[in-house]
């Protein structure tokens, strides 16, 4: 091979083609991980009841991030087992959640739809880079941001030794 560009290297999507339905019933949550997957390029739709991610799951999602725990009668484990019994394939799931410490969770991380376990508070790279990979998507690049420093100067009565 000459090493041309574009052999041997993987085929990356933009992450602008792909969209991802994110499920939390905390506020605070879902307004965070709105913001983070947004800003890496990706399509967002936002739900707040198991029941509201059942109904948003029958249009084409390219992968989710579910909390366990929601209210009503579809809690996050009951959707992880809606979803196993789908005829299609289900988008691949990163689970999301403060919820720990049972038994039912090791199950979860079990579940053949599960792409990643996080436990709250989340770490962001890691929710990243999990989406840009199960999704084959090129993570934009982020550029730190440069902070100049703020020169302040003294107020005029202070420069000419006034008391």
């Amino acid at each position: 091979m000459d090493g041309l560009a574009g052999e041997d290297m993987p085929e990356f999507a933009d992450p602008k083609t792909k969209s991802v339905l994110i499920v939390d019933d905390d506020e605070s949550m879902l307004n965070l991980l709105e913001i983070l997957v947004r800003r890496d390029g990706f399509q967002i739709d936002l739900a707040r009841t198991g029941d509201e991610a059942l109904e948003k799951l029958k249009r084409h999602q390219d992968a989710l991030i579910l909390d366990l725990m929601l209210p009503g009668t579809t809690s996050g484990f009951a959707v992880l087992k809606k979803l196993r019994d789908w005829k299609t394939p289900p988008p691949p799931v990163i689970v999301v959640t403060a919820y720990v410490s049972h038994k039912e969770v090791a199950e979860v991380q079990k579940d053949p739809n599960v792409a990643l376990f996080l436990s709250k508070p989340i770490n962001q790279n890691k929710l990243l880079e999990a989406l840009h990979r199960v999704m084959k998507t090129k993570a934009p690049e982020h550029k730190p941001v440069a902070v100049k420093p703020i020169k302040t100067e003294p107020p005029k009565d202070e420069k000419k030794g006034k008391a």
